[in-house]
């Protein structure tokens, strides 16, 4: 591992200490699958069907996240399943220019489909936000490069326009939740101040991407989200390309509800030159337990 990516993961493990847990009824490890560093979480003592894995991708706008971030998802994927579940860290910018993330995902999964022994029809991808984004383009690149499919793609909260032309960014409801239209601004331009980038390159913006042929989609919307229609038009697209597609709305759930526990996003006055807070809101989304659970019930039934 560099020590870019090493400094990455420092950095990003400070911000989100609130939200890193150490999981109950789980093993964690950490491990490098072709250069990328990787979080496995397993039941503890071993999984019950070793022949199945997730693979699972943080959100964070592409410029933020980690692997541990995500282990509430994690690991109640796990123990719904009894499988293994990979989180990659992978690269983030602008440290590391676009498309240094999809090159990583990619990666990984190669690996998991080579090296690591998993059949595709045994592997399901799952992300949030940008990491929902980045599983759909894992498996339109897996597709155009002749690389098996994975099973399923199961979709949280998804980030899926950097071009910023999502309806529901200037909701002024929606703009009074965990994420504002100005963070989703602000990481959009990191994203693409590295030049040269197109906001509607179809691998960040999967809402203008081909997605013919890719597997079944599950797609959780949560109705508080200034980035709610990206999931809408997603699935739209994705049903006129002839894919299966399982939306769910929750209408009461903000932004990655299944990844933050009790904490939400704190704007403070002179925001965004003044960095954001965590605050402890008491208590965890209650739809946190029924999306993943909804999850588990859509991976066993396409990775059979």
């Amino acid at each position: 591992m560099s020590s870019e990516v090493t400094k990455q993961i420092a950095e990003q493990e400070q911000f989100f200490a609130p939200l890193i847990i150490e999981p109950e009824g789980v093993d964690l490890s950490r491990e490098e699958l072709d250069g990328v560093p990787v979080e496995w979480t397993e039941p503890a003592g071993g999984p019950s069907d070793p022949t199945r894995v997730v693979l699972y991708l943080h959100g964070g706008g592409y410029s933020g996240g980690l692997a541990a971030w995500a282990r509430r998802g994690t690991a109640r994927l796990a123990l719904g399943l009894g499988c293994r579940v990979v989180a990659p860290d992978y690269r983030l910018a602008p440290r590391f220019p676009f498309p240094a993330a999809h090159e990583d995902v990619l990666a990984v999964y190669q690996h998991l489909i080579g090296p690591g022994g998993y059949k595709p029809n045994r592997v399901a991808v799952a992300g949030d936000s940008a990491g929902g984004a980045l599983t759909v383009s894992l498996c339109a690149d897996a597709r155009d490069l002749g690389i098996p499919l994975p099973a399923c793609g199961m979709l949280n909260s998804l980030w899926a326009d950097i071009a910023m032309n999502t309806p529901s960014l200037d909701d002024p409801i929606r703009n009074g939740f965990d994420i504002r239209r100005e963070m989703v601004v602000q990481l959009s331009e990191t994203l693409l101040s590295t030049g040269g980038i197109d906001p509607m390159d179809g691998r960040h913006s999967p809402v203008y991407r081909d997605l013919t042929g890719l597997p079944p989609l599950l797609v959780q919307a949560a109705g508080r989200d200034i980035c709610h229609d990206d999931s809408v038009r997603l699935a739209a697209s994705a049903r006129a390309a002839g894919v299966s597609v399982t939306i769910t709305e929750y209408p009461d759930a903000e932004h990655i509800w299944i990844l933050n526990g009790p904490w939400r996003i704190e704007y403070p006055q002179g925001y965004p030159e003044v960095p954001i807070r965590w605050a402890d809101c008491g208590a965890e989304a209650p739809e946190a337990v029924p999306a993943i659970e909804e999850m588990i019930a859509f991976a066993r039934a396409h990775t059979t």
